[in-house]
């Protein structure tokens, strides 16, 4: 619950009582409240009925806080700069100063728990809230932080590059503090990834968001320097070789969680090109339900996962969220008297009672190697992070068929297209078809922000595409129409859809006759088999994401 549906009744009554405000028109608001999807008192603000300043007033007496006016105090310069701006812009929040060995934060929603979280997680010590009107904690922070900003780049004697997006200088703002307020935005936002790129005249920072790109701020080239210098650093790399390609990783603390962040650098045209992908340590609800799969593919699955032994296939591009999956799939049968090893490049997220092994090519550690060392430790359950060659194919394929279960990731667009790419691998069909025993492939769409979720009935093309009889009244399918939640996109989060094939006697007999992926297909689809796009509709119906992110993803 926000600060602004705590304050709404309150303000609603008085406001009435008033006669500021009629039942008539507090409907009426009301009916624009749940369109535009914002707080009712956002919407009674926007009609000139309450100001900012009475909001924040109510907001703060509602909640036993202090109400501060910064037109009458004036903030430190030096503690508010210790905020990074991102930070303050997105949470509407500032330090204020410290008073009696207390540090004091203004905010102007109280109640929102991560704005407290942004702002304790970087001081370990005790800090007071108090309350302030919004338009007045943007205006101190457009003074100071844009005076810190022109500051910079007098230093550095540059030109901005633009008016809409952020520069700076290494000579300018310390870019320790800038790195780390790169990497506590990619938080903030749920981004899974962030990409530093040189370009000809400027440093591009991008965000991936629900699995789509996002620029969020440049630099000037002369930064790029001491920026990677510095995740080099952090990553263990030699900060001295700028010709190689390179690989490391690190933890960081932003807000209150841990995350580990995973390094590539290489080298471009116009300098070092980096990529750090974002992985939460807290996978500890991590189950096949919080993944998207519907009850009848989530209990067939689970048939298989509880097999005593065969070999079970994750496919689908990089980024599909594969490892994800298996790692859910570990979870559901890890228990103490099994014993699972799992080969992976690298580990992504530690799991308790799973052994893990990183593989390591610099030393000889292969998944080949790895995976013909580890039969010999006993397993009951072996996790291969990829597939990537014949050798590795092989032990896999044999492992299943020697008492394990065998759980792999392979890179095909779809279910039964693993069993062509096994072919190609030179594994022999008799040895695929012995040890097959099912294959899901998946991709993740964009899940609708249920904060600004409508719905609407679709209309004649959409319900040609979904098999909808077109005399058919009254259904309705959803999308976002924007808000602050989901930075106006209509989308927050992702869900997975699959393909899944499970390989009975006479599939696999198709395998040992070599049959054409188009047979082996027909067969599958005329016994239940889920396509992607069947799933992708299926999520339409049931309002997780819309027709035109379904159609996206699953293109063919």
């Amino acid at each position: 619950m926000i600060a602004a549906e705590v304050a709404e009744q309150p303000i609603v009554t008085k406001l009435l009582n008033m006669g500021t405000l009629t039942q008539v028109g507090l409907a009426a608001m009301r009916r624009e409240s749940e369109l535009m999807g914002l707080p009712l008192v956002e919407v009674l603000q926007s009609h000139d009925l309450i100001s900012e300043r009475h909001l924040a007033q109510a907001y703060a007496e509602l909640n036993g806080l202090r109400f501060l006016d910064l037109s009458r105090r004036t903030p430190s310069r030096a503690w508010v700069l210790t905020l990074p701006e991102n930070i303050a812009r997105r949470k509407c929040c500032l330090l204020f100063g410290e008073v009696s060995g207390q540090l004091v934060a203004t905010v102007a929603d109280p109640v929102d728990l991560s704005v407290q979280a942004a702002i304790t997680g970087r001081f370990e010590r005790p800090i007071q809230f108090v309350v302030s009107p919004r338009y007045q904690i943007n205006e101190v922070i457009d003074d100071i932080y844009g005076s810190a900003r022109e500051r910079g780049a007098r230093l550095a004697d540059i030109t901005p590059l633009s008016s809409s997006v952020e520069t700076t200088s290494a000579t300018g703002l310390n870019m320790l503090e800038q790195f780390d307020s790169i990497l506590d935005e990619a938080v903030d936002r749920r981004a899974s990834d962030v990409h530093l790129e040189p370009e000809k005249d400027r440093l591009r920072v991008r965000l991936r968001i629900d699995g789509r790109m996002m620029e969020v701020r440049a630099y000037p080239l002369d930064a790029a320097p001491p920026l990677i210098s510095r995740v080099k650093i952090l990553s263990n790399m030699d900060i001295t070789e700028r010709r190689l390609p390179q690989d490391g990783r690190f933890s960081h603390r932003s807000f209150d969680q841990y995350i580990d962040v995973r390094v590539a650098v290489i080298p471009t045209a116009n300098g070092e090109r980096v990529t750090l992908r974002l992985l939460s340590q807290d996978r500890t609800g991590l189950t096949l339900e919080t993944l998207g799969m519907g009850i009848e593919l989530r209990q067939a699955f689970e048939r298989l996962i509880h097999r005593p032994y065969g070999i079970i296939l994750l496919t689908g591009p990089t980024g599909s969220g594969k490892t994800t999956t298996l790692y859910a799939a570990l979870q559901c049968i890890n228990s103490v008297d099994k014993h699972i090893i799992t080969i992976e490049d690298p580990v992504e997220y530690h799991i308790a009672g799973v052994n893990q092994v990183s593989v390591d090519s610099e030393f000889g550690v292969s998944f080949a190697a790895a995976l013909r060392s580890i039969l010999r430790h006993d397993p009951d359950v072996i996790m291969v992070g990829e597939i990537r060659d014949e050798e590795t194919a092989h032990l896999a394929l044999e492992a299943a068929l020697t008492g394990h279960l065998v759980f792999a990731t392979l890179h095909t667009n779809s279910a039964i297209g693993a069993v062509a790419r096994l072919l190609d691998m030179g594994c022999e069909p008799y040895l695929v078809a012995s040890a097959l025993i099912g294959v899901m492939a998946q991709r993740l769409v964009r899940r609708i922000c249920e904060n600004c979720k409508r719905p609407y009935e679709p209309n004649e093309t959409e319900r040609r595409i979904m098999n909808v009889p077109l005399d058919r009244t009254g259904m309705e399918i959803y999308r976002g129409i924007g808000c602050s939640r989901c930075l106006r996109s209509g989308y927050f989060d992702r869900v997975g859809v699959f393909d899944f094939v499970a390989f009975d006697t006479t599939l696999s007999r198709l395998v040992m006759e070599e049959a054409s992926a188009d047979d082996m297909q027909e067969y599958a689809d005329k016994h239940g088999a889920i396509t992607l796009r069947e799933d992708a509709i299926t999520k339409v119906r049931e309002g997780y994401t819309t027709l035109e992110e379904a159609l996206r993803v699953t293109r063919t």
